[in-house]
């Protein structure tokens, strides 16, 4: 967990001193707690997803995030015909939240449509159920990982079928061939849009960071 940031890089809280410890790094021991120092002129902060500030007007209570605490029907506690998906809601499902990924969305989303046309006839609404048909993630040119339906895949085979799901499930015929287009201009000619700048700081005078 990092602890604090500061000019010189970021300090960190770390179990007991491992003798692997980089060089350049310094490590303490402070009332049973030890931290470590990693040096670095650029620290990059991914703090997560928070929900839209939409949610703090409908006045129920939220979790750390500022999502709404589901009913099991997706409904929002207190007004049982206003439902809530994706970012904004926190939904528990056996004891454990459901993952923020577009998956789970896309089911609620689809889930609320059919309550809602309940609602409008009168009917009673259907408690939500999350459908997990597997995770993956790419790591690398050519190489994926994931678990489908318990199975754990990886290399370039995984790889191939994460660019098959990610255009199969993409909206309309001219965002998948967009999106195509350009995976197969970056994998041939080797282009990312993200760069890193490297090299020496003219305002700080510190030596060039390290990759």
């Amino acid at each position: 967990m990092v602890t604090d940031v500061d000019d010189d890089g970021v300090t960190i809280s770390v179990g007991p001193p491992s003798p692997s410890r980089r060089s350049g790094t310094a490590a303490k021991a402070e009332a049973g707690t030890t931290t470590e120092h990693i040096s670095a002129q650029t620290v990059l902060w991914a703090a997560g997803v928070a929900a839209s500030p939409l949610a703090k007007s409908l006045g129920v209570p939220l979790d750390r995030a500022g999502r709404v605490t589901a009913e099991q029907t997706l409904a929002v506690p207190v007004y049982p015909t206003t439902f809530v998906v994706g970012d904004m809601c926190a939904f528990i499902q056996d004891g454990k939240p459901l993952p923020g990924v577009a998956q789970v969305a896309m089911q609620q989303g689809a889930h609320a449509a059919r309550n809602i046309l309940r609602a409008i006839e009168r009917r009673p609404l259907v408690p939500f159920r999350y459908k997990d048909y597997g995770t993956m993630a790419t790591i690398g040119r050519g190489a994926a990982v994931g678990e489908i339906f318990g199975l754990k895949v990886s290399g370039f085979f995984a790889w191939l079928f994460w660019i098959f799901l990610h255009i199969f499930w993409l909206i309309g015929f001219r965002n998948r061939i967009l999106v195509m287009t350009e995976w197969a201009f970056a994998f041939l000619t080797f282009q990312r849009r993200v760069r890193l700048i490297t090299g020496e700081s003219a305002a700080s005078g510190r030596p060039p960071a390290r990759p």
